[in-house]
C-alpha cells in the first residue's frame, strides 16, 4: 500500500509540474505509474494542472479498473500506456504531453534533429510514430510497434501532429526526458530560424 500511495504522490507532483512547464495546455496529456501489477494513470477531461488523489485511477495491466472516482474516466491513452508496460518491464513511468516545438516537427513529417551534446548523451534518437486518432486501437499498435522496436536506451517518441510519449524507470527521470526532448526541438527550431538568417 505505501508503494501505490507513493506512486500516486508522483503521478499528482509530475502531472502538475508538466502543466507549470508548458508541456501541455487545458486538458491534455496523461500521466501513469506502474506500481507492480497496478497502473495509477490521469483522468480523462481533468487539466493536469488539476491533478488529485480524488482524479485519480487505477486499473491492472489488462485495463480492468480497480479504483475510479465517480463521474471521472481513465484517459483515453490508457490503451498505450499498458502497452508500453506490457513492452518494457524495466519501465514503470509514462507520460504523454503535447509540447509545441516537437509536434511541430512531427507536422512536417521530420525527426526532432539531435543537435546538443546532452540530447547526443541523453535523448540519442526520438523515433516519430506515424499518425492515428487519439485513444484508437491503431494508435496504440504503432505505439507499441515503436516502442518494442526501438534500442532499449531510447526513451521518447513524438506521435505526428498530436504529442510526445516518454517511458523511464522513475518518474523524475521520466520528467526529465520529457522536459529535454522539448529543449532540443526548440533548440534545433531556434538554430535553423538563425542559419536562414545568415
Amino acid at each position: 500500500m505505501e508503494q501505490l500511495e507513493q506512486c500516486k504522490e508522483s503521478v499528482i507532483h509530475y502531472s502538475r509540474l508538466l502543466y507549470q512547464r508548458g508541456l501541455v495546455t487545458a486538458a491534455g496529456g496523461n500521466v501513469s505509474m506502474r506500481c507492480k501489477d497496478q497502473v495509477v494513470i490521469t483522468a480523462s477531461g481533468v487539466s493536469l494542472r488539476d491533478t488529485s488523489r480524488e482524479t485519480l485511477i487505477i486499473c491492472d495491466l489488462k485495463g480492468t479498473l480497480l479504483e475510479c472516482p465517480k463521474g471521472l474516466k481513465p484517459s483515453k491513452e490508457t490503451i498505450f500506456h499498458l502497452k508500453i508496460y506490457q513492452a518494457r518491464e524495466d519501465v514503470d513511468s509514462v507520460i504523454h504531453v503535447h509540447p509545441a516545438y516537437a509536434v511541430g516537427y512531427s507536422i512536417q513529417d521530420r525527426k526532432i534533429p539531435i543537435l546538443t551534446a546532452s540530447a547526443k548523451m541523453k535523448v540519442v534518437d526520438v523515433p516519430l510514430i506515424p499518425y492515428a486518432n487519439p485513444g484508437t486501437e491503431e494508435l496504440a499498435a504503432y505505439v507499441e510497434q515503436t516502442v518494442r522496436e526501438a534500442p532499449r536506451h531510447i526513451h521518447a517518441a513524438v506521435l505526428k501532429a498530436h504529442g510526445i510519449i516518454v517511458y523511464e524507470k522513475g518518474m523524475s527521470q521520466c520528467f526529465d526526458t520529457a522536459e529535454l526532448v522539448e529543449d532540443t526541438a526548440h533548440i534545433a527550431f531556434v538554430a535553423e530560424m538563425l542559419q536562414r538568417q545568415g
